[in-house]
């Protein structure tokens, strides 16, 4: 009884890795991506300098950014 429980809670709980997932931009004009990590060394010089921010995946996605080639 309890595994059919946990199914259907897994069932209807969606997806656990959707859009609501924070990821982490570069606030700079040439950034195009979204990163998994804030520690991504791609944003190492850009964590530095206080250009990261935090978003929704969704959000990412709107602003037509693309995944990380390095953390993804």
């Amino acid at each position: 009884m309890k595994t059919l429980l946990l199914a259907a809670l897994f069932c209807f709980a969606g997806n656990p890795t959707g859009d609501n997932t924070t990821v982490y931009i570069s606030t700079g004009s040439s950034a195009y991506a979204y990163h998994a990590k804030k520690t991504c060394s791609a944003l190492k010089r850009c964590l530095e300098e206080g250009h990261v921010k935090a978003i929704s995946l969704e959000k990412a996605k709107n602003m037509g950014r693309k995944p990380c080639k390095k953390c993804y």
